[in-house]
This record gives C-alpha cells, sequence and structure tokens, in this order.
C-alpha cells in the first residue's frame, strides 16, 4: 500500500493491528505478578513497553511507510514542536497507566495517535482488558470530511449536562508531577475548589481513558493540570469529535504542549472554566 502525504488511514485495519498488538500484551498481562521495588519497576515497563512498542512500529511501518515515528519524550516543547512542525507522525503509548499494569491490576489502555503537522487527526484508545475500542477521526470540511467517535464500531456522544455541580468528575496527574510545582499546586487548588460541589471525584487511571469515558457519557468531565500530551493529544479529539469541548483552563484550544486540559460537554465545560479561573485567581 502506497502511503500519500495527507491520506486518511484505513480504519478498520489500524485498529486490526491495535487489537492483534493488544491481545499479545495482555497474554504477558494474564501471567504477571506484582513489581513493588521503583528500580525493578522501571526496568520491567521498559521491556514489556519497548517490545510492544517495536511491534506496533513495525506492523504500521509496513502498511504507511511514510508516516514517521515520534520517539522523543516529550518533555521538551521546543524539540516536540520542530519535529512535528511539519509531516505526518505515529505517537503511541503502549501502556497507558503503567503503574498499574506493573502492580498487576487491570486498568491500563493503548493509545495511538496520527498528527499531521502537529495536530491529531486519528486516535484509537483501546481498553484491552475490557476489550472496548474508541477510535475517532477528525473532521475535515465537505460533504465527505465527516469524523466522529465510536466504541467498538458504535457512534458515540458526550452526555448533555448543562453544568459540572452534581456531576461526576475525574482528575490524575501527569507522569513525574513533582517536576512541575505550579501543576503541583493548581491541582491541589482546583481539587479543593470542585469537590464541595459535585457528586464525586475520581482517578480512574490511564489518563487517555478517563478521556474516552468522558467522550463515552460515563463521565461528565475530566481535567488535569501539568504537560501531558502523549495521553491526552489523541484523547481530546475523541472529546472532539464526540461533540464535547477539550481546551486548556484557560479555555484555549488544546495542543501537545498544553499545560493543562479541561474535557466535557459544553455547558459543563463552561462551567468548569468558570469555577476554576475563580479558584486559581483567588
Amino acid at each position: 500500500m502506497t502511503q500519500q502525504y495527507g491520506t486518511t488511514p484505513d480504519c478498520a485495519q489500524v485498529l486490526a493491528q491495535m487489537r492483534a498488538v493488544g491481545g499479545d500484551l495482555m497474554a504477558q498481562f494474564r501471567r504477571w505478578t506484582p513489581v513493588i521495588e521503583l528500580d525493578e519497576i522501571y526496568a520491567a515497563f521498559r521491556r514489556v513497553d519497548d517490545a510492544t512498542a517495536a511491534a506496533m512500529r513495525a506492523r504500521l511501518a509496513a502498511m504507511y511507510p511514510r508516516i514517521g515515528w515520534l520517539d522523543i519524550e516529550l518533555d521538551d516543547p521546543d524539540e516536540a514542536l520542530a519535529q512535528m512542525a511539519r509531516g505526518e507522525y505515529w505517537l503511541f503509548d503502549a501502556i497507558d497507566g503503567a503503574v498499574q499494569f506493573v502492580r498487576a491490576i487491570p486498568n491500563w489502555c493503548m493509545t495511538l495517535t496520527l498528527l499531521r503537522d502537529g495536530a491529531a487527526v486519528f486516535v484509537a484508545v483501546y481498553d484491552v482488558v475490557h476489550d472496548e475500542m474508541f477510535h475517532a477521526r477528525a473532521s475535515a470540511p465537505g460533504p465527505d470530511g465527516r469524523g466522529g467517535a465510536f466504541l467498538n464500531g458504535a457512534a458515540i456522544r458526550v452526555n448533555g449536562r448543562a453544568s459540572h455541580h452534581n456531576g461526576v468528575l475525574a482528575t490524575s496527574q501527569p507522569p513525574f508531577v513533582s517536576k512541575y510545582p505550579v501543576a503541583l499546586e493548581r491541582a491541589g487548588t482546583s481539587l479543593t475548589a470542585l469537590l464541595p460541589c459535585v457528586a464525586a471525584v475520581r482517578n480512574l487511571g490511564p489518563t487517555s481513558l478517563q478521556l474516552a469515558y468522558v467522550a463515552c457519557g460515563r463521565l461528565d468531565a475530566f481535567w488535569e493540570f501539568g504537560p501531558d500530551g502523549c495521553n491526552c493529544m489523541g484523547a481530546a479529539l475523541l472529546v472532539r469529535e464526540a461533540g464535547g469541548l477539550a481546551t486548556d483552563a484557560a479555555g484555549a484550544p488544546y495542543g501537545l504542549c498544553a499545560d493543562s486540559i479541561v474535557a466535557a460537554p459544553a455547558g459543563a465545560h463552561a462551567t468548569m472554566l468558570l469555577r476554576l479561573a475563580e479558584a486559581l485567581a483567588a
């Protein structure tokens, strides 16, 4: 198959590769015993994550040889933006929810995003344990430019909540959040501000999967402070194509190097932004 720049990937083919690689990963997980020492955790994660990423990369390269592979850590925004300023790249997270995986907790997923000129145009979030495949394509102008968001092939939408009040929300922290003192402070401030007016706030583990739950209406909103573009960039597209909004905490469009994310149906998104602005300005 010849891949031209800007060609939309065959969703069925890509999702089939995700399921195949995910099946191999699940076979390992079924035999997994919890790893508890920090140095052993990192070594175990790298061993499984690297092998899974290599398998997925080989499969995608055979189908789409002209699409690049984003291999860098995205801690350096300038490096990331420079690499993705032009062209197409796959961004693959073999195990979103690495801590859960290495501790043998069945709450992790795989995420694959196609970035074109720095914007997400396709995403798949695969909850391997529960065999739930979320995916979305970016909408484009014209009659043939329909995108959409799906769960195991069925169209999904965010729910109809007009406010975050009395809702069920979720939040999380990006990897190595201790390196970002401003994000740490804002995480505490925002949680304190939102807890009194909602039914519950939960951390359900994988960031991309929690955003997928917003997209299909299971959660009313998700928010997070700190840079987490690897996990959020594609899943933010999933929320948008499901009819919701995904921005930073100031309401600007979410991008790879954003320092926060708020994702929700339009009404709940608006009330959350107001409450967060009040709390952070206090």
